[in-house]
């Protein structure tokens, strides 16, 4: 039997944040502790995007509600295969409690991709690139196809083509714009392009694929380890962003994953330090992985101090302690 205690929050966003779907003013979530009968205590985050598939803000709470102090975690587990964020939040506080709440060691600094809010802020760009950073990501899709093309080519000028580039697309694109897109940044430094159209049309980004260079990436079309399951199973030829909070049951991630995920990118799910430490706790165990972690949104928010701002780099003692759980706990 596991004690098990939550805390519901909302987080406000430091300006106007959007992707090509959809606009944001806040971030809703639930904290949740987890203690075993030896006083070893382990955090985990509920953070849903219904629009990935997952269960809504409201649904998790419920769960929460329906909860008693006292749980037995197989149980649990067993009745939340229609909550998958719920049961990532579970199962990686339990992870926490194997670990006695150490991190994984890094061999190496890792390398961070920082998210841009909108591509023509030519000044938080300049900032990033002070920074150091070595990868940035811009959401694409929100404005007119030949403005978004120009602010890209600002960008690459910007930083002298020598910084890796993400684009997002969030399934927006039509085909004829995914193959503008993927034209005019065939000799760009241009990493992968996101979801350049909705999920359902992978059949059609397949053959987009195959025309152009540039790497095509899945992301709301593996928001779940059985959508994973499928495309790896179909061998889709480009890349997995992979939002761990997102997938459900972390045993169920790295039985699919095997500990291989040279084709994969890990991603924020905007989540607070919680949540966004367990994600990276996963995703540096797998082997193969070489891209940049794709976790630079905390300068998103608006309360920056509960959220993880990690730098253009990831080194070890980067990721928080136990303690500063625990006063976030207290402070929610």
């Amino acid at each position: 039997m596991h004690r098990f205690q939550y805390k519901a929050y909302r987080r406000r966003f430091a300006g106007d944040f959007s992707n090509a779907k959809e606009r944001f003013a806040t971030r809703e979530g639930i904290l949740i502790r987890m203690e075993d009968g030896d006083g070893r205590v382990g955090f985990g985050e509920v953070a849903p995007i219904p629009s990935f598939g997952t269960e809504s803000f409201a649904s998790a709470l419920g769960v929460a509600e329906s909860l008693q102090e006292k749980v037995e975690v197989e149980q649990a587990l067993a009745e939340l295969g229609g909550y998958p964020c719920f049961s990532w939040a579970m199962e990686s506080a339990l992870d926490m409690i194997a670990r006695e709440g150490h991190w994984t060691e890094l061999a190496k600094p890792r390398p961070v991709c920082g998210l841009v809010s909108d591509i023509n802020n030519l000044a938080e760009i300049e900032e990033k690139l002070s920074l150091h950073y070595q990868c940035l990501k811009f959401k694409i899709g929100k404005g007119a196809l030949l403005d978004e093309l120009k602010a890209l080519d600002r960008v690459v000028d910007a930083s002298d083509g020598k910084v890796g580039i993400r684009l997002d697309a969030n399934g927006m694109l039509d085909y004829r714009t995914a193959a503008a897109w993927l034209e005019r940044t065939a000799e760009l430094p241009v990493e992968f392009i996101e979801q350049v159209l909705p999920r359902g049309e992978e059949r059609e980004m397949r053959r987009l694929a195959g025309d152009f260079p540039t790497a095509l990436a899945l992301d709301e079309s593996v928001a779940s380890v059985d959508d994973l399951k499928r495309w790896r199973d179909e061998q889709w030829e480009g890349l997995y962003v992979i939002k761990p909070s997102l997938c459900g049951r972390l045993s169920d991630l790295e039985a699919e994953l095997q500990g291989e995920a040279s084709d994969c990118v890990f991603s924020s799910s905007l989540e607070t330090m919680v949540g966004a430490a367990n994600a990276i706790e996963f995703a540096i165990r797998q082997k193969g992985l070489e891209r940049a972690l794709g976790f630079g949104v905390e300068r998103l928010f608006a309360d920056r101090n509960i959220g993880l701002e990690l730098g253009p780099f990831l080194q070890n003692g980067g990721l928080p302690s136990s303690g500063s759980f625990e006063s976030l706990w207290n402070l929610t």
